[in-house]
């Protein structure tokens, strides 16, 4: 038997105020007519540990919160999860261990590996997360399959009605017969099998290609490769001495664009200098113009009318000037002076007007042959690139064509001989991937063959059990077997032949009466076998539709109400005895000791009307 669940209140906040439904005691009956809303209460009964299959109904989603707490191996827990936006984290919190910190977690995990509200409570019951191809089980699936049977399928719908993969797997899981070792086995011996076969296809292709002729004989493959081989080798030593010549002729180009550069930066200097040296030339000349000019006008004559007004200066004493009439001395001496002087500076000029046009001269005679130079200079180069370099680039471009040709041809013809070696070499292939999938059939085999033992073992108790409970509630039924490949149920009773769930009837108490068996018959397999780890926790919706009624429905509910009452009677092994909460139409025959019914009505609903939670 699994990890006793206990439930103790479920709590739920509208406005300020939180309100709870308290659940005393092993078995409760919610009491209570058609739409009286005892549906809703048992849906909303576990949504908040995070499931996704429980409804969101409208009284729910009116709650701000809503809060179960509840008992897991006798440790108490609280899960609180909003009931407009059934998408927010839900929070888990244990109230026994005040260390233990609150667990805010998602109802869907967003990424790889991210732990979930229900795998969290999933493992706190010690079920383990199993797979199986593209069928994966989480808490919805034992919830719906061994926990609860809801109104809209426990008559109609074997073992709530999911898809037969995930239910088979949950509980082969709860009948701790799912082996992971057992599921990689499997998978090893299939691909095994897979590449065995793979490999065989392969070659029985390849053989029908020779035999039609598709494939070449391999000794003349080999002769033609072992021969292009031969002339790649010859290629690419053709295309290294033609690589050697090309660098080569690549460095000489290197050296005369050198030198080119060279005698262009030379004949750029000089021109530069030859136009300096003329520039100094002219400028020689406008001076030496001007040092005549003003000799000239030193040897014109002395005036003689004034300079003033022109007329005619009269006679002055020696010694005075005929203009101004003031006193001086060698006026004709200054004169001869200034003549002399003017006359060096000229004759100074024209010498260095010489020497500039001596310079002048020589740099441009020096620009003209720097300009020569460079010219030459570049011939050299365009004639070296046209005629040296661009024939051994091309003749390197075309070696190295040819070798990469031929080392494709070489490599096509690698291809082809391997492919003519295919059948010796594939026939090796074959005989590994039989050894192997003998080998992995082997562990397969000797791991399925202990696994069906123990699963005819446990499903053969499974069936006693199942017959036993079946007989509480009817006493017509003579055998019942539970069927060890997908645990689908055959019932026989007295006079008729066995049925299977669906021929039992189109919907009614006999299904009713078989899902509520086997899931009874479930937990007392679990107390006699610590393999089985089933959760005890049972909430079943209306299984009593007849029990108002007289007659033969009228007494199968009765029973039913002592079967139920039966098995939460009996304690599971950490000391907490299976408990059930169900709900019926009408009210039980007479008090049972032990047994609650919580009363609900369309004046007193099970949310509008709750108390008010104690404090």
């Amino acid at each position: 038997m699994g990890p006793s669940f206990v439930i103790e209140r479920l709590e739920f906040q509208r406005g300020d105020v939180w309100y709870a439904r308290y659940f005393r005691g092993l078995v409760t009956f919610l009491v209570g007519h058609s739409k009286a809303g005892k549906s809703t209460a048992l849906e909303a009964l576990l949504y908040p540990l995070g499931l996704l299959t429980a409804t969101v109904m409208p009284e729910v989603r009116s709650c701000q919160q809503v809060r179960l707490v509840f008992r897991i191996a006798g440790t108490r827990w609280q899960a609180t999860r909003s009931g407009s936006n059934p998408r927010a984290r839900v929070s888990l919190k244990s109230l026994d261990d005040t260390g233990e910190i609150e667990h805010l977690l998602p109802v869907t995990s967003a990424k790889a590996g991210e732990m979930t509200a229900g795998a969290f409570v999933q493992d706190l019951l010690g079920l383990p997360r199993a797979a199986r191809g593209a069928t994966r089980v989480g808490l919805d699936d034992f919830y719906g399959t061994v926990m609860a049977l809801r109104q809209n399928t426990i008559a109609s719908e074997f073992l709530g009605g999911g898809k037969d993969e995930a239910r088979v797997l949950a509980l082969e899981v709860l009948l701790g017969l799912w082996n992971e070792d057992l599921a990689g086995l499997e998978k090893n011996a299939s691909e095994a099998t897979t590449r065995y076969r793979a490999a065989r296809s392969a070659l029985a292709a390849f053989k029908k290609l020779r035999d039609s002729g598709a494939l070449a004989d391999p000794d003349s493959v080999r002769a033609a490769y072992e021969q292009k081989q031969r002339e790649h080798l010859a290629a690419a030593q053709r295309w290294q001495k033609a690589d050697v010549a090309l660098k080569v002729a690549v460095g000489e180009l290197g050296r005369l664009v050198a030198l080119h550069k060279e005698a262009e930066a030379q004949r750029r200097k000089s021109a530069k200098q030859a136009v300096a040296a003329h520039a100094k030339v002219n400028g020689a000349v406008a001076e030496h113009a001007r040092a005549e000019g003003e000799l000239a006008t030193l040897l014109r004559p002395t005036p003689q009318d004034c300079t003033c007004c022109g007329q005619p200066l009269p006679e002055r004493e020696p010694g005075r000037c005929r203009q101004c009439g003031q006193q001086h001395e060698g006026v004709e001496d200054r004169r001869e002076r200034q003549i002399a002087a003017a006359r060096a500076k000229v004759d100074r000029l024209r010498l260095r007007l010489r020497g500039l046009e001596d310079a002048s001269t020589a740099a441009a005679a020096a620009a003209a042959e720097a300009d020569t130079a460079a010219a030459a200079a570049l011939t050299a180069r365009d004639a070296y690139d046209e005629g040296r370099l661009q024939p051994a680039r091309k003749a390197a471009q075309q070696a190295e064509k040819e070798a990469h040709g031929l080392s494709r041809d070489v490599a096509q013809l690698k291809e082809r001989l391997e492919s003519a070696d295919y059948i010796s070499a594939q026939e090796q292939v074959i005989k590994t991937a039989k050894e192997q999938m003998d080998t992995a059939q082997a562990a397969r085999d000797a791991a399925a063959c202990a696994h069906e033992a123990r699963r005819k073992e446990v499903t053969g108790r499974w069936s006693e059990f199942f017959v036993a409970r079946l007989k509480q509630i009817n006493p017509e039924v003579e055998t019942a077997y539970v069927d060890p490949a997908d645990f689908t149920t055959r019932v026989k009773e007295r006079h008729t032949a066995d049925k299977t769930f669906a021929e039992s009837s189109v919907a009614g108490s006999p299904k009713v009466a078989t899902n509520v068996a086997l899931l009874l018959a479930l937990r007392d397999l679990g107390r006699a076998d610590p393999g089985v780890r089933v959760p005890p926790l049972m909430v079943i919706d209306s299984p009593l539709a007849g029990l108002g009624a007289q007659g033969l429905d009228h007494d199968t509910g009765l029973r039913l109400i002592d079967t139920l009452i039966d098995i939460a009677d009996d304690s599971s092994p950490d000391g907490y005895a299976c408990q059930v909460i169900a709900a019926t139409n009408d009210p039980l025959p007479r008090p049972y000791p032990g047994v609650r019914e919580i009363r609900i009505d369309t004046g007193h609903r099970f949310f509008d009307h709750a108390p008010r939670r104690d404090n």
